[in-house]
């Protein structure tokens, strides 16, 4: 039960995660919002995805530069970008590989954005549908969302400084919506007919009680948002700017 594919994310969030004006900002994978979010927010986008369908979709905004490439061999010259984003995938890649080629890309000063969406369980509706749902299964919309990959960032040489803040999202979802999610969640699907109408009944009815006279119900979540400043310094080849130019020592 991870969020809607369309959620929106709040601009305070998205200036947090670039905070330079007019930036260079290359986004490795994710939801094609984001990319498309910050080029409206004035930045100059490139967006890098190993999933040529991907990139083709992408490809259609004609605002955007797009790459088919792997986050941990990125094709570009050290010192390339202002900002580098990765929303949601970050647990994907190697973070031995993929940390420093973020370091190489990046201008001195350059930041590293990584967030996740996480679903807020203290909301009491929500509480009482995870307390349904793990009748069914003990380990049912536990949320595993790969923040923990995380702490390679917060740990990396590469990014002695790391901020976070969390930004609140509201996905709106109506009765079929909500009944169509759990009937999706894997341990659901595997019950027998009678038992699963049974479950999405407790549903339908938690979902009247939640929200009497209302068109739906919002689904809270946070945007977790880790930002880190890059330091050249610990590069196995460091970079180095003069005034004639770009010169990386071998």
């Amino acid at each position: 039960m991870q969020g809607s594919r369309r959620t929106q994310f709040p601009s305070p969030a998205v200036d947090w995660m670039v905070p330079l004006h007019a930036a260079r900002v290359l986004t490795l994978g994710g939801p094609a919002s984001l990319p498309r979010l910050l080029s409206s927010s004035g930045h100059r986008v490139f967006a890098v995805d190993k999933n040529v369908d991907h990139v083709e979709q992408l490809h259609a905004d004609p605002r955007l530069v797009t790459v088919a490439a792997e986050a941990e061999s990125l094709p570009f010259e050290p010192c390339q970008f202002d900002a580098v984003v990765a929303h949601q995938v970050f647990h994907r890649f190697a973070p031995g590989l993929v940390l420093s080629e973020m370091a190489r890309v990046l201008r001195p000063g350059g930041t590293a954005s990584v967030s996740y969406l996480v679903r807020d369980d203290s909301v009491p509706w929500v509480r009482r549908l995870v307390s349904l749902l793990r009748q069914v299964d003990d380990d049912i919309m536990r949320g595993d969302y790969g923040t923990d990959s995380v702490a390679a960032l917060v740990e990396s040489k590469y990014f002695p400084r790391v901020e976070s803040r969390d930004f609140r999202v509201w996905q709106p979802i109506n009765r079929a919506g909500l009944q169509a999610m759990v009937a999706a969640q894997p341990a659901v699907a595997a019950l027998d007919d009678d038992l699963r109408q049974l479950v999405l009944g407790d549903v339908q009815e938690l979902y009247d009680r939640s929200a009497p006279g209302a068109d739906d119900l919002r689904l809270p979540y946070q945007l977790r948002v880790w930002r880190a400043w890059v330091d050249h310094q610990e590069l196995t080849a460091p970079i180095d700017l003069s005034d004639d130019g770009l010169v990386i020592p071998l």
